[in-house]
């Protein structure tokens, strides 16, 4: 008797061992550097501009800056600089209410502590809880024992438009760099990593239990290891945190607002919605989750909202200027079905995040059991693959290649069965040719990348597919080749005539890019609300207003030049009584206008047609009019033709006078010598100008975190480039396979997860691609006539690479011609022909181990091995 039959009888004692082994390096690894790790905490900068430093603090004076924030205060930070030297004693601080005057917190700091020229941070001596809209005022008041002083960073030129900054009693035009913590991890980190170790080890546990006892089929097993390890994947890098992942929920969510629309009660119909476009409930928001790059505060966020409900109906939409991925809607009916199950249990956003994945997840691991199941060989081979970290990591992930994998998987294994399972002559079950046509024509129009893929159908001998097997094999071919050409239209049309691939699929060009991500709270928010309910209002008036008189008029002469700045003046001047507009509020309003996230329309609206105007009106209807012409035509309108005016006001209201304004000829041809679009206004009335201050920075985050290709960008290595400059495009190759095969090596297995920003260690690399060498060795049961041979071995080998090939051509396409090296190629887009691969181009002659042991001691090894790769994982998260 083996020590394998030994072990198979006792598979209890192995199964302790490893889940033993497993436990005590998880609380080694947290007493070493998790739990050092719970003071972590999370910061708001305030204003994180200190071009400048104040005036030495004087000795009896004080620094004060008041803000507002919604979020608890537990610290805050200062820049500061220092005069004759090092300052020496104490500095104290009080944080008050700056409408009440009440003491909220105090706190006293040595002054021999602080680095002149970066962030130096005080606790406070009592946590204060986050009211919205509450307003602040901290003071900085230093007790000198030396001759040393100190001085504040701020900004040149206020930052803050509606707060004030004084130094030694005098208001400064500028604000106090600050900085507030207001979140700290503290126990959850050590309840996180020893709850998903834990778990870990239980699936450890179990798996060597199962696999050495023989306690269910390889598949049933398989399905299993794929569901629990995907979950706990799933959790530790959540929503958001895989490739691209933000523009799969985006068409994921757009298309169950699209079904839910159908089933609304609502007359608007929401129709074809452009990829530039997404649509999510009213409420689907999560700053903290929303974040690329995964910390332990996006974990904190998941545990704290997992179980939350939503008041939004179940058709409830807004839309938002977020980019979606592609027009194929195939690879996203899984999880947008799940989505749109969350909106009629009212589910909240996040948990209706994870009902969506866990869908992906559901179907990958049924398709993964499918393959293990139906090969005729190479079992092993489809295990490792399935059970793979990046394989585990994009299956429990909103990303189509969740469904693309199993799909792949599921087709190639049906595939072999077709062409080497079955015995000379004998015709193919319904419940074999049927799926495989299926899984085959979802998979090509997927991704035309694995078209070649799917036309290994076309290598199932006639006579398993009996009658008519040629014109079987040809309604296959057609209905792949329609599906593919047809779904695939658009970008297709793009990349032959040569056009701008970015422009028409921005999602698709930004899949792999490098992205300077935005701060979370502005890349979540509406970019611009539709159906929805206006926010509510953040910030107070910008600017003081004078009293509307008869001679307010009589505007300064310059402001009649037709410039951009001077409509904004002109606005301020007319509508609100402004006659002082801060330079950077000056500013920020003409760049909105010039960038089109504002219209002049809307910008209008919120001055003439504001809650404070509309509420309690300062313009009579004379000056309504005289204001509105002034703005919008350069001239009084009223004073050329009152009679006109007021004939005109009295058929109307003032919102059809200010419609005629803005929407006239005049108007537009004077707008547009200054870069401006007239627009139309907007459907919310009164509209509150502090609104738009939010949507414009939160528009201005999102193109940030997704930019938009220059013209020179657009530029790429089309065919018609490539046919001419042969030289150059090998030299891109050569030169991407020098600097980035380290990446694709690490990429294709999960040594590099999230968006290739979760480096994990090397050792794990070599080990998994050991597990993939051991899973591709012929077993000494197998006969070697049974793997592809002759001509079948050379087409498949052939399929592999053309899809390879296809892989990377698409990648150059999307090429900028002045890039170094190919753009946005990675190892994971070889995992759908992968076992292919191995089962093809591996050497028959090396028959070493058993196929039966040889399975259950790769389900032993991979478990072990995803056991620790969620370890690191949590490690590498906690390091940031």
């Amino acid at each position: 008797m083996t020590k394998t039959q030994q072990f198979a009888k006792r598979p209890l004692l192995p199964a302790l061992i490893a889940a033993a082994v497993c436990l005590i390096a998880v609380v080694l690894v947290w007493v070493a550097a998790v739990r050092p790790n719970a003071s972590k905490s999370l910061a708001e900068y305030i204003s994180d501009d200190y071009t400048l430093t104040s005036e030495a603090i004087q000795p009896g004076q004080s620094a004060e800056q008041t803000f507002q924030t919604d979020n608890d205060l537990l610290a805050m930070a200062f820049v500061f600089g220092t005069e004759n030297g090092q300052p020496a004693g104490d500095l104290e601080l009080v944080l008050s209410d700056a409408d009440t005057g009440e003491v909220l917190a105090r706190s006293t700091g040595d002054m021999a502590n602080i680095v002149a020229g970066q962030y130096t941070g005080m606790g406070l001596d009592a946590a204060v809880a986050g009211q919205e809209g509450r307003h602040y005022r901290v003071t900085l008041t230093p007790r000198y024992t030396g001759d040393g002083r100190l001085s504040i960073g701020q900004s040149d030129g206020a930052v803050l438009w509606n707060e004030s900054y004084t130094v030694n009693g005098q208001t400064l035009d500028g604000t106090m760099a600050l900085m507030v913590t207001y979140r700290q991890i503290g126990g959850f980190l050590s309840r996180f990593f020893l709850a998903v170790g834990g778990l870990a080890c239980v699936v450890v546990f179990f798996a060597v239990w199962a696999a050495i006892g023989k306690k269910m089929a390889l598949h049933r097993l398989v399905f299993v290891l794929v569901l629990c390890f995907g979950m706990l994947y799933s959790v530790v890098l959540p929503p958001y945190a895989a490739p691209d992942e933000k523009y799969h929920i985006n068409q994921s969510f757009t298309l169950a607002c699209r079904w839910a629309n159908t089933f609304s009660s609502e007359d608007w119909r929401m129709g074809n919605v452009p990829l530039t476009m997404s649509y999510r409930r009213e409420h689907d928001f999560d700053p903290l989750l929303q974040q690329e790059r995964t910390t332990v505060f996006s974990w904190q966020e998941l545990s704290d909202q997992f179980f939350t409900v939503t008041t939004d109906s179940f058709d409830s939409h807004v839309a938002l200027e977020e980019l979606q991925t592609d027009r194929n809607p195939t690879l996203y009916l899984v999880s947008a079905a799940a989505v749109f199950v969350g909106f009629v249990l009212h589910l909240g956003f996040v948990p209706t995040l994870m009902l969506g994945r866990t869908a992906n997840l559901l179907v990958f691991a049924l398709l993964a059991a499918l393959a293990v199941k139906r090969a005729p060989f190479g079992k092993r081979v489809f295990l490792t693959v399935a059970l793979l970290p990046m394989t585990l990591h994009l299956a429990a992930s909103f990303s189509r290649d969740s469904l693309l994998l199993g799909l792949s998987f599921a087709f190639t294994a049906l595939c072999l069965q077709a062409i080497f399972g079955c015995r000379d002559g004998q015709v193919l079950p319904v419940s074999v040719w049927l799926p495989l046509a299926v899984f085959g024509v979802l998979l090509a129009p997927a991704k035309l990348v694995y078209l070649p893929l799917a036309a290994l159908f076309l290598l199932i001998p006639g006579s398993r597919l009996g009658h008519s097997a040629v014109s079987k094999k040809a309604a296959y071919l057609l209905a792949c080749l329609l599906l593919a050409m047809s779904v695939n239209r658009a970008m297709l049309t793009s990349s032959v005539l040569g056009g701008s691939t970015a422009a028409t699929e921005p999602a698709a060009a930004s899949e792999t890019a490098a992205q300077d991500t935005a701060p979370a709270e502005a890349q979540t928010v509406a970019a611009r609300l539709v159906h929805a309910a206006p926010a509510a209002a953040s910030e107070p008036e910008t600017a003081e207003a004078v009293p509307v008189s008869a001679d307010f008029f009589n505007m300064p002469a310059e402001y009649y030049e037709n410039t951009a700045s001077n409509f904004v003046r002109r606005l301020y001047y007319c509508a609100a009584g402004v006659t002082e507009i801060p330079q950077k509020e000056l500013e920020f309003w003409v760049q909105a206008l010039q960038e089109g996230d504002v219209t002049a329309a809307v910008l209008g609206q919120s001055f003439f047609f504001s809650p404070e105007e509309v509420e309690n009106p300062t313009l009579t209807d004379e000056e309504f009019m005289r204001a509105t012409s002034l703005v919008y035509l350069d001239r009084d309108l009223y004073e050329a033709d009152p009679e006109g005016c007021r004939e005109r006001l009295a058929k109307s209201d003032r919102r059809d006078f200010f419609k005629s304004m803005y929407a006239s000829e005049e108007c537009a041809e004077l707008l547009a010598a200054c870069q401006i679009y007239p627009g139309i206004e907007d459907d919310r009335y009164p509209l509150d100008r502090n609104d738009l201050i939010e949507e414009i920075e939160a528009a201005r985050a999102v193109r940030a975190s997704q930019s938009t290709p220059s013209a020179e960008d657009q530029t790429c290595y089309t065919p018609g480039y490539v046919l001419t400059h042969l030289p150059q495009t090998f030299l891109l190759v050569v030169r991407s396979v020098l600097q980035d095969a380290d990446d694709w090596v690490r990429g294709l297995v999960g040594g590099s997860l999230s968006y290739n920003s979760l480096d994990l260690s090397w050792i794990w690399v070599i080990a998994l691609y050991l597990m993939l060498f051991y899973a591709a060795i012929p077993a000494q049961d197998v006969e070697a006539p049974g793997l592809p041979q002759g001509r079948y071995r050379l087409w498949c080998g052939a399929a592999v690479l053309c899809c390879g090939a296809l892989a990377l051509a698409g990648c150059i396409v999307w090429t900028p011609t002045y890039y170094e090296t190919v753009y946005g190629f990675q190892g994971r887009y070889l995992l759908p022909v992968l076992p292919l691969l191995l089962l093809t181009c591996l050497p028959r002659r090396l028959k070493t181990v058993s196929g039966e042991n040889a399975a259950m001691e790769l389900v032993c090894a991979l478990s072990v091995l995803n056991a620790g790769v969620l370890v690191n994982a949590m490690l590498a998260i906690i390091a940031r």
